[in-house]
């Protein structure tokens, strides 16, 4: 389904209306963090304390995460969005669930849950069968797929390291963090701090071919792969970036001076959605990677996922 937004305008003349491929979940401001759907021009909103993946069920649907208590209690659990706006419970609710990971059949989905007081890895299948992947008490984070295997983040000996399966992919004395798998599983993004400031790193899937994405010296984040694998986006102090992997060219995608994090890829690769903060508000932006002009998708929004 198309996404329809105003293009931003810099005169009174009426901004043209722009064509945007796919749907983009977001977090709209307000008292009560609203999960807001923005399609077809219209902002619906789906219900509070839902918060959006970036993945998504083969049939379309979201994964989403659902809180729900006063702050001194509270338990979450997985929801799953259709387009039309009807929310579905699924699995059993946990004091924190995190990065749902979906398997390319959907069959099941793997989380980072804390069931029993720390947080462990969880195969959730879609028939309801709940298997712990992990167990330690240092805590297993942020679960990717890549093919058939799953990277994380572990403190089980002592520091943030990145595994595949139960294979140990980073040995350093300082945190490796945030892994992120190249959408045919190839090369694995992660962000370290080795160097005592926190940098994006590419390895092979294998742990080998260690080395950081660019020789930039301020600290970078996020980093987001293009649906494709052919760029990987990413933030620099509050600039978005992206990377052209094939050629290695990097090119700055939002201006100087903008407070800009968040990037999520649109299906086709040539838009960027970003999450613009300006004074004490929020905006959706997609910035353009090819021909045409950044168009403001939200205001009072934030966390941008875009998905087909």
């Amino acid at each position: 389904m198309l996404l329809l937004a105003l293009a931003a305008c810099a005169d009174d003349k009426p901004a043209p209306r722009v064509e945007l491929p796919g749907t983009i979940w977001a977090i709209e401001d307000g008292a009560a963090p609203m999960l807001v759907r923005l399609a077809g021009g219209a902002r619906t909103p789906i219900g509070a304390s839902l918060y959006p993946s970036t993945q998504t069920l083969p049939d379309g649907r979201l994964v989403a995460i659902a809180s729900r208590g006063d702050g001194s209690s509270t338990a979450e659990q997985l929801v799953f969005v259709s387009r039309d706006g009807k929310v579905e419970r699924f699995g059993p609710a946990a004091s924190q669930i995190r990065d749902p990971a979906v398997d390319k059949q959907g069959r099941w989905i793997v989380v980072a849950a804390s069931f029993e007081g720390h947080s462990d890895l969880y195969r959730i299948e879609l028939a309801g069968t709940v298997t712990r992947l992990t167990s330690n008490a240092e805590g297993n984070y942020r679960p990717t797929l890549a093919g058939d295997s799953i990277v994380y983040v572990s403190s089980r000996d002592g520091d943030s390291e990145i595994y595949r399966d139960d294979t140990r992919l980073t040995a350093f004395h300082r945190d490796d963090w945030e892994a992120t798998p190249s959408p045919d599983g190839s090369t694995i993004a992660f962000l370290s701090d080795r160097d005592g400031t926190a940098r994006i790193y590419l390895m092979n899937a294998d742990g080998t071919n260690l080395r950081p994405l660019t020789t930039h010296t301020g600290e970078e984040s996020a980093p987001t792969w293009s649906a494709d694998g052919k760029q990987l986006a990413y933030v620099m102090g509050k600039q978005v970036w992206v990377r052209d992997v094939a050629s290695g060219r990097d090119r700055a995608v939002t201006p100087p001076g903008a407070s800009d994090v968040e990037p999520s890829f649109s299906p086709d690769g040539r838009w960027l959605a970003v999450s613009r903060e300006r004074g004490h508000a929020n905006e959706v932006w997609a910035m353009p990677l090819e021909a045409g002009e950044p168009v403001l998708v939200a205001q009072n929004a934030r966390l941008p996922r875009w998905v087909p």
